[in-house]
């Protein structure tokens, strides 16, 4: 599989990378281990910039749809995508912008460093929302 993940015990941040040629069932497959793992929750830092994709705009619409089921059961963390890749790229804004609609934090990024600090941002504020309303 493309895509693999390991939780940064120094953050608690999921650190995925993505190689190769990233496809919608590749994502499904990855989106499937996150939730039987109880990781769905977690920030996520998505390393793709060694990835390309076929994805289509579609299949994005799906993702998104998904993530609306999701929330039913589990507040999603916030998602950094950095890609090189121009259609990698194109696709994660589309996501992102559809999610957002939904409440769901997702934004493509083209290098680490601001994805990071993107992330250290909406990781404090989600923090600091959780101890607002007592979870």
């Amino acid at each position: 599989m493309p895509i693999r993940y390991w939780i940064d015990r120094d953050n608690g941040r999921l650190m995925t990378v993505a190689d190769g040629e990233v496809t919608f069932r590749d994502i499904t497959a990855h989106l499937d281990v996150e939730q039987e793992s109880r990781d769905l929750d977690r920030a996520e830092l998505i390393d793709a910039r060694a990835a390309s994709t076929n994805i289509t705009a579609d299949e994005v619409r799906s993702l998104v749809q998904r993530a609306s089921d999701m929330l039913r059961t589990v507040q999603l963390g916030p998602t950094a995508i950095v890609t090189t890749n121009d259609v990698l790229f194109g696709m994660s804004r589309m996501y992102g912008i559809r999610a957002e609609s939904l409440g769901i934090d997702a934004a493509a990024f083209r290098d680490m460093e601001a994805a990071s600090r993107w992330l250290d941002r909406r990781s404090a504020t989600t923090h600091h929302n959780k101890h607002k309303s007592g979870q």
